[in-house]
């Protein structure tokens, strides 16, 4: 049975190791002093994962002589916000820590993206570690160097490109989720097959259940490690974002503007993204080249992922509006991933207003007869 293993991972300034195993928390100390980890380690949690896995990293990590500082953000989206920024770097200071310390993120997105932007900016830069401890968090924001805050016209526009020194992502600690957040990152899996690889898609689709009860560590391990290569493959690529790395928002542009819409915290983030890809699948055989058959299959495999989120008030006139908002708006042009077919993707802009309001339309009717 698998119970390791690992990705190199190159960028424009280096390169870093993801591992991907059991009982990596347990063992986190050798782990960073093979990337010569030297000072204090600011841990960035939350009080959720610090009562779950705090204790164990700690131990681990003071066992060899590291010096620990542990600082705790509130839990939920709202506050991934500058304001919180700075409030981690005043108490990391006031504790001690140094140009020479390193940040553990320990904890799922907003953890990942709060503290890896934190890194970025601390003493113009500190080692920075993962250890992303929900789906969403191993297959999306633990890799490819985005960190990012929120601000109050959308999501993660204020940020930096930070690659880590090193990715620890242990799978023991996917079973305390609830299925919503399971789901969650399932979505972005599901989202890495369909721009990258059908045959992977497929392997997502056949093994549903291992992810979403979290019952086979063999299944979990070889599919993260799977879409972590798939994402690194094109972050290599194309590290800031100009060109092939755009591919990775299939399904953001909507998605993005639904959960800004509905509100963080009524609809999980990979939630937002399974409707998201629903609606750019739409707009891919609409205005795209996907054909009906393609169309047809994507949408039947997107109806499969279990999801009981309620699209009452989503409004097709509003989500159409906070699409204009988006960061992937260029020369006041709204730029959408769509795909040819399954595998491979296109970037095309100039989608009018009404084909976007009608794409939500598409979207309310499959959940609305989906029941």
């Amino acid at each position: 049975m698998i119970d390791l293993s690992s990705v190199q991972i190159n960028h424009q300034t280096g390169t870093y190791k993801l591992h991907v195993g059991n009982s990596l928390l347990n063992n986190a100390a050798s782990y960073l002093s093979d990337i010569k980890a030297s000072g204090p380690v600011g841990i960035i949690t939350n009080s959720t994962v610090n009562k779950l896995y705090g204790d164990s990293l700690r131990k681990s990590l003071t066992g060899a002589g590291f010096v620990t500082r542990t600082i705790l953000i509130p839990e939920g989206e709202e506050y991934k916000t500058l304001a919180s920024a700075e409030q981690v770097i005043s108490a990391l200071i006031a504790q001690g820590m140094e140009r020479s310390g390193t940040i553990v993120t320990l904890g799922g997105g907003v953890v990942t993206d709060l503290g890896g932007f934190v890194a970025s900016v601390l003493f113009r830069g500190v080692k920075l570690v993962h250890m992303p401890t929900t789906l969403l968090s191993m297959v999306d924001a633990a890799v490819g160097g985005k960190t990012g805050v929120n601000h109050s016209t959308g999501k993660n526009l204020i940020g930096s490109f930070y690659q880590p020194d090193l990715v620890l992502m242990d799978v023991e600690t996917l079973r305390s989720l609830e299925l919503r957040d399971r789901v969650s990152g399932f979505a972005e899996m599901f989202k890495m097959g369909a721009i990258c690889d059908a045959e992977y898609l497929e392997f997502l689709v056949a093994n549903m259940e291992s992810f979403l009860v979290a019952d086979s560590d063999a299944n979990l391990i070889r599919g993260i490690t799977r879409s972590c290569e798939l994402k690194a493959q094109v972050v290599e690529a194309d590290e800031k974002e100009t060109d092939l790395r755009r591919i990775l928002n299939f399904g953001h542009t909507l998605g993005h503007a639904i959960e800004n819409t509905l509100g963080y915290g009524v609809v999980r983030h990979g939630e937002a993204i399974i409707l998201g890809m629903y609606g750019a699948g739409w707009l891919s055989n609409q205005v795209g080249n996907l054909s009906k058959e393609a169309w047809d299959e994507l949408a039947g495999l997107l109806l499969k992922i279990p999801m009981n989120v309620s699209l009452a008030s989503l409004n097709p006139d509003a989500i159409e509006k906070a699409t204009r908002l988006d960061k992937k708006v260029a020369n006041s042009q709204l730029n959408f991933v769509l795909l040819n077919k399954l595998g491979e993707t296109k970037i095309q802009s100039g989608i009018p207003v009404l084909m976007i309001k009608l794409a939500v339309d598409a979207i309310i009717g499959a959940w609305e007869e989906k029941g």
